[in-house]
């Protein structure tokens, strides 16, 4: 029998440091259940020590089901546009493996177009949110792409239940990775013959085969995209489906979009079409979007997201406070880990450590939200520590401290 968690039952979380790297202590309240199946349940639960709140996603598994939940409990991504996951545990004594999530309270695509709706009162309105959504969509795809050249991260089941938006699109998150494909994975070959993805959003070329390739997610996100400009999906109804399994033409020719511009529906045709007539990559997406939007005076402010450079591999930072000195190993851009204090200081009062979570071009200057790992407890602000408002340098680049989250 299934131990499920019940509201108002504490629960230490202790994440594995062998399957999901450094231990983090959580003691965890449950809140208000949101999702049972059979095998599955997902709680929202809170810090008892600093009430913040977060999901929770149990398996009750077997040793086979375990490989899956595994995969997205090391999918530890930092993107503004990807939900966190902390990592995942395993409870032996109840045989489930407990994932500790972000908590959000956004809906998802399919919730927000049946409920609230696009944000404003006119169609131009809604139609510069829809492109706020969509563009912050196709920049969490290309964050995980990215993460492994060689190998991308292939996230597999990509449809509207599985992105949360706000319905003015300023908050835009890709969650559910339990199927996705990791860089040099032992899985990348499915164990079990079991279909991958969803019905009407997966390519069914890939539909039964062992193959995990990048282009299934363009495939999936173009018809995402169809669903954040029309409200509807793109195969509705069981006739409409069976055609789709099949795989032939029917499934890779774009309905016609009432009222969208032809330039952007030739982008999602060419997002679904067959693999040789398809985006190679989702740069070449988010390079037509934005020559698009760019053109039509509609392309979102969004943050200017900083890149490295191909030749550079390791990144040096020098502080303006203390001797604070550290130089990481870069495998990608957009996550910069950093040490604060030191080596004395971290010794005595333990590590203290973050990660740079986004960047914004101001004039001369990148300002910078800096995200403070939560394994790593900082008790009080003390004098030489980073704070909001400090300055330090990159590539000559000068860097300003705009926030510090814990």
């Amino acid at each position: 029998m299934n131990c499920y968690f019940e509201e108002g039952e504490v629960f230490t979380w202790i994440r594995d440091r062998e399957r999901s790297g450094e231990n983090m202590v959580v003691s965890l309240k449950m809140l208000k259940e949101c999702h049972r199946t059979g095998s599955k349940q997902a709680m929202i639960a809170e810090d008892i020590r600093t009430e913040k709140k977060y999901f929770v996603k149990v398996l009750f598994c077997n040793d086979l089901e375990q490989v899956y939940v595994e995969k997205e409990s090391k999918v530890q991504l930092y993107s503004p546009y990807i939900i966190r996951i902390y990592g995942g545990m395993l409870d032996e004594k109840n045989k489930r493996f407990i994932t500790l999530v972000e908590y959000i309270e956004e809906s998802d695509l399919s919730e927000l177009m049946r409920g609230k709706g696009i944000a404003g009162d006119t169609w131009n309105e809604k139609m510069r949110v829809r492109n706020r959504i969509a563009m912050k969509f196709l920049y969490g795809i290309d964050h995980y792409m990215s993460m492994y050249q060689q190998d991308p991260i292939v996230h597999r089941d990509l449809k509207p239940e599985n992105v949360l938006a706000s319905p003015d699109g300023t908050i835009v998150k890709i969650i559910d990775f339990d199927w996705v494909h990791l860089h040099a994975s032992n899985v990348t070959v499915m164990l079990r013959r079991e279909q991958k993805g969803t019905p009407g959003y997966a390519d069914p070329r890939y539909w039964n085969s062992y193959i995990c390739h990048p282009e299934m997610d363009i495939y999936s996100a173009g018809l995402v995209l169809y669903f954040i400009y029309t409200g509807k999906h793109h195969f509705y109804g069981s006739e409409e489906i069976k055609n789709y399994m099949i795989g032939d033409d029917y499934a890779y020719q774009l309905k016609e979009m009432p009222g969208i511009d032809e330039r952007l529906s030739k982008i999602i045709a060419k997002m679904i079409a067959r693999e040789e007539e398809r985006y190679g990559s989702i740069k070449e997406v988010i390079q037509d979007m934005t020559a698009y939007l760019t053109s039509v005076r509609k392309l979102p402010e969004l943050p200017e997201l900083l890149t490295q450079s191909q030749e550079e591999k390791t990144i040096r930072f020098s502080y303006r406070i203390g001797d604070v000195k550290y130089s990481p190993y870069m495998k990608n851009y957009r996550f910069i880990p950093i040490e604060f204090g030191t080596k004395q200081e971290r010794s005595q009062n333990g590590r203290m450590s973050g990660h740079i979570l986004s960047f914004y071009r101001m004039d001369d200057k990148i300002k910078v939200i800096l995200l403070h790992e939560d394994c790593h407890i900082i008790k009080q602000q003390r004098e030489g520590e980073v704070c909001a408002g400090d300055v330090f340098t990159y590539a000559g680049t000068n860097i300003e401290i705009l926030q510090i989250k814990r």
